[in-house]
């Protein structure tokens, strides 16, 4: 269980190092999210190896809070990237104002309010996820059918659908067999990034 733990931590932090450098060195706003999203899924997986290492119930409450949080907050700035994504995709003139991007980190106060109740806390995480799983999804379908080299991107998303509806569906993998789901997150996010960088390329040849 450790080891997949591990993995992840390791292919996080990698991933937010490029997503660093392509927020930084591109200029682009739109990795911005992304890059922080990688951020806090790695300090959530951190958390859960201290919380393997120490066991203590103040390591453990502090654990659990981290990664609650961290989904949510995660979650909201990758939904924020996709919604500059999309901007960035349209026409100037049909662009809608670049502050309607910041609108899905309203989901953060809208947990608040349902931070007591552990049904509705579960029930709208799997909707955030699925919600930005599926816009991804039709966003790099209809990218991939314009330009091929998103078709990486595609297969990232992919795999985290198919991460998603094992994760909800099969209860053994959310405990007894975490090192699957997590094996997948990590597929699906070294894909990803790869697949970025390879539409980041293309995209700089394009316009040389």
């Amino acid at each position: 269980m450790i080891w997949a733990t591990l993995l992840l931590i390791f292919i996080s932090g990698y991933v937010a190092a490029k997503f660093f450098t392509l927020t930084n060195k591109r200029g682009r706003l739109k990795f911005l999210g992304l890059t922080v999203a990688s951020i806090i899924f790695t300090i959530m997986q951190l958390s859960v190896l201290m919380d393997y290492l120490m066991m203590g119930p103040n390591v453990t409450t502090a654990a659990e809070f981290i990664v609650e949080w961290g989904h949510i907050t995660s979650l909201a700035f990758v939904l924020s990237s996709l919604a500059i994504f999309i901007r960035e995709s349209k026409p100037v003139f049909a662009q809608f104002p670049m502050i309607y991007t910041a609108l899905p980190l309203l989901i953060i106060i809208s947990y608040l309010l349902v931070q007591d109740t552990y049904a509705i806390k579960t029930w709208l995480l799997a909707i955030y996820q699925g919600g930005a799983i599926i816009i991804a999804l039709l966003m790099y379908a209809v990218y991939t059918y314009r330009r091929t080299e998103y078709a990486l991107i595609l297969g990232g998303v992919i795999v985290f659908l198919i991460c998603y509806i094992l994760f909800w569906t099969i209860s053994e993998i959310q405990d007894t067999y975490q090192w699957i789901w997590k094996l997948l997150v990590g597929v699906a996010m070294i894909t990803s990034i790869l697949g970025y960088e390879q539409t980041e390329k293309e995209t700089a040849v394009n316009t040389a």
